[in-house]
C-alpha cells in the first residue's frame, strides 16, 4: 500500500512539473517571435529588478518603521481593502494573455496611483522612491508598446481609492504596498519565463 501511495506521489509531482498547455499550444507562435522574445527577455530582466528596489524599500519601514512582517497587518488589510490589483488572467491555471497584460497594465497603473503614500512616508528616501515609481512607469511603457504591437486592445479597470485615517494606517499602507508590488512582480515573473524560448 506505501508503495502505492509513493507512485502516486511521483505522478503528481511529473505532472504538476510538465510544461503547460498553454504555452506549448495557443501562444506556442511566440516562440519564433523574435521582438516578443525580446520583450520577455528585456522586462523580466526589468522586472526583477524593480522587486529588488521594493525590497530594499521594505527594509527600510522595518529599520525606521519597525514594519517588517507583512502577516502581522492583515487584518489591517482587509479593514483597509488594500489588496493587490487581481492578476488572475495571469495565473497558470486559467492563463490569458491578452487579458493578463490588460491587467498588467492596470495593476501598474494602481501601483503608480498609490505612490504619494509612499513618498509620504518615505519623505526622507525620496530619490530611491521616485526611481522605484520611473520605473513602474517605465514597466507600464513596456507593455503597453507591446500590447500596440500585438494589437491587443486596452481595457479600463476600475482602481478603488484607498484612505489612511492615521499615520499609522499610512506607514501601513505604504509598506502593504510594497508587499503587494513584490507579490504582482511575482505572479508576473512566472507568467511570463514559460513564454521566453530556452
Amino acid at each position: 500500500m506505501s508503495c502505492l501511495c509513493l507512485l502516486f506521489q511521483y505522478l503528481i509531482v511529473g505532472v504538476s512539473a510538465a510544461p503547460l498547455n498553454e504555452f506549448s499550444g495557443q501562444y506556442g507562435h511566440l516562440s519564433a517571435d523574435q521582438a516578443f522574445q525580446q520583450f520577455l527577455a528585456n522586462n523580466l530582466e526589468f522586472i526583477a529588478k524593480i522587486k529588488d528596489k521594493s525590497q530594499g524599500l521594505r527594509n527600510i519601514f522595518c529599520r525606521d518603521l519597525l514594519l517588517c512582517k507583512e502577516e502581522e497587518l492583515t487584518a489591517l488589510k482587509e479593514q483597509m481593502h488594500l489588496d493587490a490589483p487581481p492578476l488572475d488572467q495571469c495565473h497558470s491555471s486559467s492563463y490569458n494573455l491578452e487579458n493578463c497584460f490588460n491587467q498588467v497594465q492596470s495593476g501598474l497603473h494602481t501601483y503608480h496611483s498609490r505612490f504619494p503614500i509612499l513618498e509620504k512616508v518615505l519623505s526622507k528616501n525620496t530619490v530611491a522612491v521616485s526611481r522605484l515609481r520611473r520605473d513602474i512607469e517605465d514597466l507600464q511603457s513596456n507593455f503597453r508598446q507591446q500590447m500596440e504591437h500585438m494589437s491587443i486592445v486596452p481595457v479600463n479597470f476600475p482602481s478603488a481609492e484607498v484612505s489612511f485615517p492615521t499615520p499609522f494606517h499610512e506607514q501601513a499602507g505604504g509598506y502593504l504596498l510594497l508587499c503587494n508590488l513584490q507579490h504582482s512582480l511575482e505572479t508576473l515573473i512566472r507568467a511570463l519565463r514559460p513564454l521566453l524560448r530556452p
